[in-house]
């Protein structure tokens, strides 16, 4: 049996949930996209070997042991192109304010949580550190407002769910180097004393142990390391792999529904949390090249209800009716973005599977990914960021997020077939191209409305680790192509196709370099993509740099896209 046909073998799922079950479709699809011309999904090729490519990973051996990537990651993508990976170990560390850039970066970086506590900590300790401020809190405001008046009645749990949120809001201020209201520390300082305070709380309520607030203060806190860096961060996983036993062991993963001691409210919290919780765990786990560990065959809770906040509270006694999924609700996004997410979690399953995945079952999935992409509500919607004058930058940055998990999927679904010269693949190889391309296209629209001046300048600082993950495994998707195409005897792009990959590219690699400092991983992608660029251009890395950095503007279809 394949794996995909055991995932079909899921419990009964509600209504709101999408099916596991693979559709039936009784003709081909013409499927057209919309960053390329249309192409025709191979026939149903029974009698053919149809099975799809088979590798086995990449395994990097040191002297400090093993790391493996599977051949989706953009780190194993690098290893393909010939010459770069060797450079990039010879040349990285070159220049010395980059080798800083990573010492700083990998200092202190693993969780606070999972190093351990140097000594227990008392409650009276736990509470210094609360600013005396208020903090606008919508979903336990009541909580919040009893925690003044009795601190010390508070649980050690409560208190560390107040210090996770606290360090999720300052880390804002944080990352856009804003100051922190009077009276506080600085937002680096506060952060580092929430996040740790966050921590001790959880270790004193034995966070292991199941207990009220347990699932949402650890969710939280892992959120906080999480956010700390702009690269993958293995322990931030860990702190998953537990987040994910401890709701497993409350029974987040079963829906509230089976158990009438739940109230309403609890119910639909719960369900919201752990569409939250199954979100992430595909996405980290995707990012530090390793399966999710939620399995669609052990859970059965439903998606959250599309229905406002003030629709139901703590008193209510059943929920209201679920609003039209066209109606804006703060659920909405969740919902639409875990149905993409269900099929994603499928393409990775298959990407780190031992087992020969067919091409049917991929053109199934792609089928189920569509569908999935076209059930977005309309302000869900991809839209050009020039026709968005009216939205808010909330909103806008939504459909950024949902766009590139779509061309994500696309990408690391078809990106097995892309060195396949069979014809019955050229489908799945222009999908994974056209897809990489959207996604540095979405990658460079942003960017230069963060700028000063520009429409999204306010969320400047919203691209994190799994954004910058995903425009590494496009740029170098299309660093592949591009040094294979050098070798191939015959082109299989058009003069045209080429040139707009390399401005594209050229792109990238601008954006790239202005935040190297930042990111390890952004700095391999903009050594990669000077060292490929140079050798296209029939330059030195160093000399390619140079050119780069004089360029006044690049364009692509005529359009001013950056300025040096």
């Amino acid at each position: 049996m394949s794996l995909a046909q055991k995932q079909k073998q899921t419990p009964d799922q509600g209504p709101d949930q999408v099916s596991d079950q693979v559709p039936d479709f009784n003709s081909e699809p013409q499927i057209v996209d919309a960053n390329g011309p249309s192409y025709q999904t191979p026939s149903s090729m029974s009698g053919h070997d149809t099975r799809s490519p088979h590798d086995t990973g990449t395994l990097v051996v040191n002297d400090e042991g093993t790391s493996y990537f599977e051949s989706a990651n953009w780190r194993a993508i690098l290893k393909e192109i010939n010459g770069v990976k060797d450079y990039i170990d010879d040349y990285g560390n070159e220049e010395t304010d980059d080798e800083g850039a990573e010492e700083d970066a990998e200092d202190d970086s693993s969780p606070t949580l999972l190093l351990g506590m140097s000594r227990p900590i008392t409650k009276e300790e736990l509470l210094l550190d609360i600013p005396a401020v208020a903090v606008h809190i919508p979903t336990f405001r009541k909580e919040y407002a009893r925690f003044w008046e009795s601190p010390q009645d508070m649980s050690f749990t409560w208190i560390s769910y107040l210090y996770a949120i606290l360090t999720l809001s300052v880390s804002h201020y944080h990352r856009s180097e804003e100051p922190l209201p009077v009276n506080m520390v600085n937002p680096s300082t506060a952060w580092n004393v929430f996040r740790k305070r966050a921590a001790q709380g959880l270790v004193q309520a034995n966070y292991l142990a199941p207990g009220r607030y347990k699932v949402e203060a650890l969710f939280f806190y892992s959120l906080s390391e999480f956010y700390r860096s702009q690269d993958a961060q293995i322990g931030v996983s860990y702190l998953f792999g537990t987040l994910i036993r401890l709701a497993m062991r409350m029974g987040y993963h079963r829906d509230p529904s089976h158990y009438p001691s739940l109230s309403p409210f609890d119910g639909e919290m719960r369900r919201r949390l752990w569409a939250l919780i199954c979100q992430l765990d595909t996405l980290i786990s995707f990012q530090v090249g390793l399966p999710r560990t939620i399995q669609p065959w052990q859970y059965d809770t439903e998606l959250p209800s599309n229905i406002h906040d003030m629709d139901f509270d703590e008193n209510s006694v059943q929920l209201p009716p679920s609003r039209p999924s066209t109606e804006w609700t703060p659920c909405g996004y969740t919902r639409g973005k875990s149905r993409i997410m269900q099929c994603f979690g499928q393409i990775t399953d298959l990407a780190y599977s031992r087992e020969q995945v067919s091409y049917e079952e991929i053109l199934a999935i792609d089928r189920r990914l569509e569908e999935a992409h076209d059930l977005l509500p309309p302000f869900l919607q991809y839209q050009p960021i020039d026709q968005c004058f009216a939205e808010t930058t909330e909103l806008i940055m939504k459909r950024y997020t949902l766009a590139l998990l779509y061309q994500k999927a696309r990408v690391v679904m078809h990106r097995r077939y892309m060195a396949e010269t069979n014809s019955k693949y050229t489908y799945s190889r222009q999908t994974c191209l056209n897809a990489a391309r959207e996604t540095l296209r979405h990658h460079s629209d942003v960017y230069q409305e963060s700028l000063p001046g520009g429409q999204l300048y306010a969320e400047r600082f919203f691209m994190n680790s799994l954004q910058n993950t995903d425009f590494m495994l496009s740029a170098m998707i299309l660093c592949l192509e591009l040094s294979q195409e050098n070798e191939r005897d015959t082109a299989r792009m058009e003069p045209q196709e080429r040139d707009d990959l390399l401005r594209l590219l050229e792109t990238t690699y601008h954006i790239f370099k202005e935040g190297r400092h930042r990111s390890i991983d952004t700095q391999r992608g903009y050594t990669a993509l000077r060292i490929m660029l140079g050798r296209v251009r029939g330059s030195s890395p160093a000399q390619s740099d140079s050119s780069f950095t004089n360029k006044q503007s690049m364009e692509i279809d005529g359009e001013l896209i950056f300025q040096a």
